[in-house]
């Protein structure tokens, strides 16, 4: 059961209409901003520009309408968890796009397409979204469907159904998000 906290007066936000609270909103466009620089791989004036005004669009948009009720809040633990996830993920996404390029100029193809269901243990919804995204950005699978802690995964071939079979990439998501409550 989850609590629930209501702030009354114009400092609240999540409503439509009032006003969202500005650090949220700063560290939001911050946040953004840091992204925008790292994509856009440029210092030029005009994309700077672009940036910060576009970065602040989002980190209020995102306060008011994106974390309607209170703003997620990520550990120490968790923001360590996350960040060595996505190292690995990383490596994971480099490996399968390897793979695939090899199925794919094989003159053979090698693939056998097939539906797999993978039942997760994964208590929260924000992990199991993780999961769908990651099977999805992963080359060589893709999340069809999904049912509580369920997925129908299309898979290109034998070795990309071991992968999500073999439970990986749901232990990974659990260290990332286990112990700590939905919000």
């Amino acid at each position: 059961m989850t609590a629930t906290r209501t702030t009354a007066g114009p400092a609240s936000h999540g409503a439509r209409g009032s006003r969202p609270r500005m650090p949220h909103a700063l560290a939001a466009g911050v946040t953004i901003f840091a992204f925008w620089l790292v994509i856009s791989a440029s210092l030029e004036p005009g994309d700077l520009l672009l940036g910060v005004v576009l970065s602040a669009v989002l980190g209020v948009w995102s306060v008011q309408f994106l974390w309607a009720g209170a703003a997620p809040r990520v550990s120490l633990r968790q923001l360590f968890a996350l960040l060595r996830y996505l190292a690995g993920f990383s490596v994971t996404v480099f490996r399968s796009a390897v793979h695939v390029a090899r199925v794919v100029v094989d003159p053979r193809l090698p693939i056998s397409p097939r539906l797999i269901t993978c039942r997760t243990g994964l208590r929260r919804e924000i992990s199991r979204i993780a999961f769908a995204q990651s099977v999805s950005l992963t080359p060589g699978t893709l999340t069809v469907d999904m049912d509580g802690g369920t997925f129908l995964v299309h898979c290109l071939d034998e070795q990309s159904a071991a992968r999500i079979l073999s439970g990986e990439l749901e232990r990974q998501l659990a260290r990332v998000f286990d112990g700590e409550d939905d919000t």
